[in-house]
């Protein structure tokens, strides 16, 4: 397959690598949201979901994502 854009969740933080010719190249921003820090919000959120709670993450979430 020939996927543009993949996320891979490793060693606590967020990989977006991108379809470049025929290699795949780590990016630091996603094609598709090139205006959100997800790697950045992805680390805060896992890490707030292991100190208060997956509820309390999972809002903090949704609030940063409609800024």
């Amino acid at each position: 397959y020939r996927v543009p854009e993949v996320w891979l969740f490793r060693n606590k933080s967020l990989k977006i690598y991108q379809l470049q010719q025929d290699n795949y190249q780590l990016r630091s921003l996603s094609l598709y949201f090139p205006e959100i820090d997800l790697s950045g919000i992805i680390a805060r959120v896992f890490q707030q979901a292991a100190d208060q709670g997956t509820g309390v993450a999972l809002r903090e979430l949704r609030r940063m994502l409609s800024m």
